[in-house]
């Protein structure tokens, strides 16, 4: 995979907190990354992909800095990949080596903690 640098992307989203991997729902195809009881910050952040189709992501992460690889450069990154594949978005989590292929990407921020149900509903590990 080449790096950040040498392609083009969008970024979407950043935060300098820690995340980590809450929840992966395979009959859902469904990622929950989640940052919670972070020192200095009263709020909780959900960053959840939906219709995942490929990972390639770490346990946990200092900060979360989310591109969307833009279409020529994500065909060209996912050659060989079958075309359900290709036709959803590519995701670059810091722009290095993680990475998620997905319908979509959405995130929320609010005063919850670890037990508060996820806004984006009762995924096993969050209510």
């Amino acid at each position: 995979m080449a790096q950040a640098g040498e392609m083009k992307m969008q970024k979407i989203v950043e935060w300098y907190r820690k995340f980590q991997v809450w929840q992966y729902s395979v009959s859902h195809s469904t990622l929950l990354l989640r940052s919670v009881n972070i020192v200095g910050s009263s709020t909780r952040i959900d960053a959840v992909f939906a219709g995942v189709e490929l990972m390639r992501i770490r346990p946990m992460y200092n900060e979360l800095i989310i591109f969307r690889v833009e279409d020529d450069e994500k065909e060209v990154m996912l050659a060989g990949e079958p075309k359900e594949v290709i036709r959803k978005s590519l995701f670059l989590l810091n722009g290095k080596d993680s990475y998620v292929v997905a319908g979509g990407f959405s995130w929320h921020e609010d005063a919850g903690d670890h037990h508060t149900p996820s806004k984006f509903g009762p995924l096993r590990g969050t209510e």
